[in-house]
């Protein structure tokens, strides 16, 4: 089983991309499932969810600001795009190339 945890990278900075609510909804469920995170401690469920969220070395879970969706959408090599939907869906091509 695929788990967010998993995608959690010491090297490089994890965005993960959400195109519907449906998806949101499910990275948020399944990170409070698995202990993630935002830094201040509190559940993923009790905020709002955003298109593209960050994954943290510690656990923790980010809201991506214009910066981040700026380096989103040029794909520096120290970061890595995971497509939500096909990740959990089992799909091999998660990775945004």
């Amino acid at each position: 089983m695929r788990t967010i945890k998993n995608l959690i990278s010491n090297e490089k900075r994890v965005y993960i991309f959400m195109r519907d609510r449906a998806t949101r909804f499910r990275f948020m469920s399944d990170a409070e499932r698995e202990g993630i995170t935002y830094f201040d401690h509190s559940s993923p469920t009790e905020r709002m969810v955003s298109d593209i969220m960050s994954l943290n070395p510690d656990n923790t879970i980010c809201f991506v600001g214009a910066m981040g969706r700026t380096c989103f959408q040029c794909n520096p090599p120290y970061i890595i795009r995971i497509d939500y939907e096909k990740y959990v869906n089992g799909d091999d091509n998660y990775i945004f190339r």
